[in-house]
């Protein structure tokens, strides 16, 4: 039963450092129903409380879309969306995407490397 109580406290305790980190790292701008700086206050003082209504009532909501649709492709869901041959198409940049790209960066490696040709 002691191990029970132990579980509790260390869930809280993780709970209560999720929720003040979240609300210290979260923008003013989007922070709901109080001022950012009471949020932490209230998180602060009441211990597993404030926490759970940080995550319920302050946290900023995520955008999801209405209809159901796939995420944008600019902002992939997961590693799973990515498509390998995305990244073979050349750029519009007229800059290099990589050093391996940029001629100029591979011959002063390569003086640098073999200084003697």
């Amino acid at each position: 039963m002691v191990w029970l109580g132990g579980l509790i406290t260390l869930v809280s305790i993780v709970l209560w450092v999720y929720a003040f980190f979240d609300a210290l790292t979260t923008p003013a701008q989007e922070v709901r129903n109080l001022p950012k700086v009471l949020w932490m206050v209230v998180i602060a003082l009441f211990m597993p409380v404030g926490s759970i209504l940080w995550l319920f009532l302050g946290r900023p909501r995520q955008a999801a879309s209405a209809d159901g649709s796939a995420p944008s492709p600019a902002q992939p869901a997961s590693a799973d969306d990515l498509d390998p041959s995305d990244f073979a198409k050349p750029s519009d940049s007229p800059h290099p995407l990589g050093p391996d790209d940029d001629p100029e960066f591979l011959r002063r490696l390569k003086r640098r490397i073999d200084p003697e040709e």
